[in-house]
């Protein structure tokens, strides 16, 4: 009894704390992004933390961002795609995974790129720079077909061209069919479209109004994921049926987390949506002894 009502206490904190927490989230997500991992740090704790108490509003101290917005499954996904570890990189992977906003990422080192690639490809993805002659029609073929882009080597000023794209002025037409003005044209848009930009200018000076437009994420190097990457490759170099083994092993791994997961959420949505006797529920007893296998 002592264990559940200490149980009841910490949970009800939880609750009373979210949305602080939440708070400190959106708030890393829209504003961290230009920034190194150390001025992340401290907006974080001294100023966005330090309002959030101001204010009186519950908060964690000392809140993880990476294990409150994202899972271990999620991580280890990004990792196979070619993502490095460090928390840095992790943390820029959220910002692009759940920002509104189209990235633009300051990438001299073409990590970030290399990732975006890996993890669209499978999409049909193109990829392209503003000053290729056919940039205009391959744009428009992704935004109809939905599919991904990417345009490299983005300069300071963004072609004005993009700001529909940018801004995402979408017009609803006729039954769900939905269009975008780019160029003077209007384009049949699909809502399954993405959109990445990325530079290798290594301190590039954008404008307020493109920060403002896009979400400006900061993918230089860390010494800790250079350090990771450099080990990476020397056992690669040094040890290749190992390094291998090791990356099949992680996708094992990885698969294994995400089966036991996807169980232990279909049984708690059978045990919410089961009537009667629990025992006669055939369905929910299979369930229930998978979860327990795996």
């Amino acid at each position: 009894v002592l264990f559940r009502s200490q149980q009841s206490n910490e949970f009800k904190s939880v609750i009373e704390r979210l949305v602080g927490d939440v708070a400190l989230a959106c708030a890393f997500i829209s504003y961290c992004g230009p920034f190194n991992a150390e001025f992340r740090e401290l907006l974080l704790t001294k100023y966005f933390y330090a309002h959030c108490k101001k204010l009186n509003i519950p908060v964690t101290e000392g809140l993880d961002i990476v294990k409150f917005l994202v899972d271990d499954t999620t991580v280890s996904d990004w990792a196979l795609e070619g993502l490095p570890s460090d928390t840095h990189s992790i943390q820029n992977a959220i910002m692009i995974t759940t920002s509104q906003k189209w990235p633009l990422m300051i990438d001299p080192q073409g990590q970030a790129l290399q990732w975006i690639r890996r993890r669209t490809e499978i999409y049909n993805c193109k990829v392209s720079q503003q000053s290729d002659k056919r940039f205009f029609n391959m744009l428009t073929e992704q935004l109809t077909n939905g599919r991904p882009m990417i345009v490299e080597n983005c300069p300071e000023e963004l072609d004005p061209m993009l700001d529909p794209v940018l801004d995402k002025v979408i017009q609803k037409k006729g039954k769900g069919s939905m269009l975008i003005k780019v160029n003077d044209q209007d384009i049949d848009y699909n809502d399954q479209f993405t959109f990445y930009m990325a530079t290798k200018l290594p301190n590039p000076n954008f404008t307020p109004e493109l920060f403002a437009k896009c979400l400006v994420i900061d993918f230089t190097v860390t010494m800790v994921g250079l350090e990771q990457q450099l080990l990476s490759t020397v056992i690669g170099l040094e040890k290749a049926e190992l390094n291998e083994e090791s990356a099949k092993l992680a996708e094992e791994i990885n698969k294994n987390e995400k089966d036991r997961k996807s169980l232990e959420e279909a049984l708690l949505r059978q045990l919410s949506e089961s009537k009667g006797d629990l025992l006669e529920d055939v369905s929910l007893i299979d369930t229930l002894q998978r979860t327990k296998n795996a």
